[in-house]
């Protein structure tokens, strides 16, 4: 792989991964009161990596080599985990969406004009996520700023009478558990074992129901129903859905976002800006060079919009598929055939992010370790075996970006080869070591909750320190393109 610098456009595509869009967007729907933090911080990340300077050494460690590896594993996993998702969304199987979406992600790479196609292709991509927000804006008659205005001033998010839930049920990407706000009647469209735990006496009782198909369960206020991963429900319309927030207000304001969530927010924004710094390389400078922010600043506001038109259709959230919002909501807005053709071109737009996204994370690997193609399918094996099991694709996100934050990023502004490799030990060390406390200490002090969810926070200003190790006699080299 070459080590000449890419466009700015092109370096943009590490970052603009599909399962990093489609989280903002479905945080931003469900209400999440990081949403705001994570929104900019996914727009500020990659532009803080195009301008930071590149001062690694040439010369590759293993250590840094490894945490590559393992990192766009991550990323990749995050990226399959989604298509798992849809592939589930839709009544198919997991191992179907993993084998479809990984035919681009190891076929493109090796693809020989692949680097030349990659930026007119993120264009494409970006543009058609943004242009079919529009058009649902279109058909529903509201800017998103109007929409996030409305959706706040409701006061209740209950299931709409058109919904795919009340209409016809709807399947659960991955297992969940559902609190109830209030009494409803929940039918069940898959037979299962579903398991009640009932909180309305002074020690909660736990029911298990066996339902075949079309068999029905009431549920009183309070209760949490456990669903399978693939189960199929359907709910009755007008009743406000499991897990939403209570009101509009609490979905524009959640409760949970004040001062006491500045550790969590600040661990999410240096754990994606240092992820950025290992993923994004620094581009060549021209004419070119505003193609690439440009591109991030559309891309982070098309998934807000997809998130402000879903929060209007509050279940939108309640299977735990990325995808739902493309998926579900222009049939919703334009009817069933025209929404179902638009569902179908902006489910294009992650396809083409996927296959432009592998492409630069196939360069960052060959850059950090080894160009080898054996390399690469293992990679690929290694995130696709990690996708059939029903993770959050977020949180595999996270990890991927706090470890690269942690234990790759500090490469990119070592003093010397020694500085890239005592930073990749150390911040690789502190992040296990952090990764691992819930599970060794768990009575851990509640306050050491922000550093168990984002360990980057601390583990990279460790590593950076490590990083600025001097240069040994004789080991001098020029600066060049960053592990």
């Amino acid at each position: 792989m070459s080590a000449v610098p890419g466009t700015a456009l092109a370096a943009a595509a590490a970052w603009l991964q599909p399962a990093l869009l489609l989280a903002v967007a479905l945080r931003v729907a469900a209400g999440e009161a990081d949403a705001p933090w994570l929104a900019l911080a996914a727009l500020v990340a990659p532009l803080v990596a195009l301008v930071a300077p590149a001062r690694g050494p040439a010369r590759a460690t293993p250590p840094v080599a490894a945490v590559a590896g393992v990192v766009v594993a991550l990323v990749l996993a995050a990226d399959l985990l989604l298509a798992a998702d849809t592939a589930t969304l839709l009544g198919g199987a997991r191992w179907q969406g993993v084998a479809l979406a990984a035919l681009p992600v190891l076929l493109v790479p090796a693809w020989a004009s692949a680097r030349r196609a990659a930026p007119r292709a993120l264009a494409a991509a970006v543009a058609a996520l943004l242009l079919a927000a529009a058009a649902v804006g279109v058909a529903l008659g509201v800017a998103p700023w109007t929409a996030w205005t409305r959706t706040s001033a409701r006061p209740a998010l209950t299931f709409s009478a058109r919904s795919g839930w009340t209409v016809d049920g709807e399947r659960f990407a991955r297992a969940v558990t559902l609190r109830v706000g209030e009494g409803q009647r929940i039918t069940a469209l898959s037979a299962g074992v579903y398991r009640v735990v009932e909180h309305d006496t002074a020690r909660p009782t736990v029911r298990e129901w066996r339902l075949g198909a079309g068999d029905a369960l009431t549920l009183r206020p309070g209760d949490e129903l456990d669903v399978e991963a693939g189960a199929r429900l359907r709910f009755e319309a007008g009743r406000r859905v499991p897990g939403a927030p209570a009101s509009g207000i609490a979905w524009a304001d959640p409760p949970g976002r004040g001062p006491r969530m500045l550790p969590a927010a600040l661990g999410a924004v240096v754990t994606l800006v240092g992820g950025a710094l290992a993923l994004v390389a620094a581009p060549a400078r021209g004419r070119a060079a505003a193609a690439g922010p440009l591109a991030l600043l559309a891309a982070v506001l098309a998934a807000l919009a997809w998130g402000v038109y879903g929060a209007t259709v509050p279940e939108l959230a309640l299977g735990g598929a990325l995808s739902a919002p493309l998926l579900r909501l222009p049939p919703l807005a334009l009817g069933p055939r025209a929404g179902a053709a638009l569902a179908v071109a902006a489910a294009l737009a992650p396809v083409l992010l996927l296959a432009t996204g592998a492409a630069a994370l196939r360069e960052r690997l060959a850059g950090a370790a080894s160009a080898a193609v054996e390399l690469w399918v293992a990679v690929v094996v290694a995130a696709g075996a990690l996708a059939l099991w029903p993770l959050d694709p977020w949180r595999v996100l996270l990890v991927g970006l706090g470890l690269a934050a942690a234990a790759w990023a500090p490469a990119r502004l070592a003093a010397s080869p020694a500085g890239a490799l005592a930073g990749a030990l150390t911040g690789g060390a502190a992040f296990v070591a952090l990764s691992a406390l819930p599970a060794l200490a768990p009575q851990a002090p509640a306050w050491l909750d922000a550093l168990t969810r984002y360990p980057a926070l601390v583990a990279m200003p460790l590593a950076w320190l490590a990083a600025r190790v001097p240069d040994a006699p004789g080991e001098r080299e020029e600066p060049g393109a960053a592990g």
